[in-house]
């Protein structure tokens, strides 16, 4: 597989996430998640992609939960199993939901300071702060998944809320 290397951006530096300082783009074929914030990578290097998914609601949400379920049965097994592939699976499981949050706030991921940012994000689990602060510091232990899958279905359920509300509203 083919890709263009590009500079992990500031906004995007966070060593839990990115070890080194580039990575590379099948820009081609861009997964939100391999690597992981592969939209924001291109974006906050000024390649905007066509589209940006963060501005557009619809599938994108589906895609992301159908393929963290995936994960989610993924993950159950290296946890009972206690594999070594673990940490990265979480790590990019961590990600993913980080692309949720965000892109369901009509926002690219920024992890700059993603505290204060988060506060005044609309559509947000209770307590989602301290749960992904837990949930980073410690994403060896079963609890972290436990929580890290509780973050995933309340978020869905009110980005559902949300778009039902929004939907009798523009009838």
């Amino acid at each position: 597989m083919s890709g263009t290397l590009f500079n992990v951006p500031r906004e995007l530096r966070d060593p839990f996430f990115f070890s080194e300082d580039r990575v590379k783009i099948e820009e081609s074929n861009i997964d939100p998640c391999d690597p992981v914030f592969a939209y924001e990578i291109l974006y906050y290097n000024e390649m905007s992609p066509d589209s940006l998914p963060w501005l557009v609601q619809g599938e994108w949400v589906k895609d992301i939960i159908m393929e963290w379920e995936k994960e989610e049965d993924h993950l159950k097994g290296l946890f009972k199993s206690r594999s070594k592939g673990l940490l990265e699976w979480m790590r990019k499981s961590i990600g993913r939901f980080y692309v949720l949050l965000y892109w369901s706030n009509k926002q690219p991921v920024n992890l700059d300071n993603w505290q204060s940012s988060i506060e005044h994000f609309t559509l947000k689990p209770v307590n989602v702060i301290e749960r992904l602060i837990f949930i980073r510091n410690n994403p060896a232990l079963y609890h972290s998944f436990i929580q890290l899958s509780q973050l995933f279905e309340e978020l869905y359920k009110q980005y559902a809320k949300h778009q039902a509300l929004k939907s009798i509203r523009n009838k």
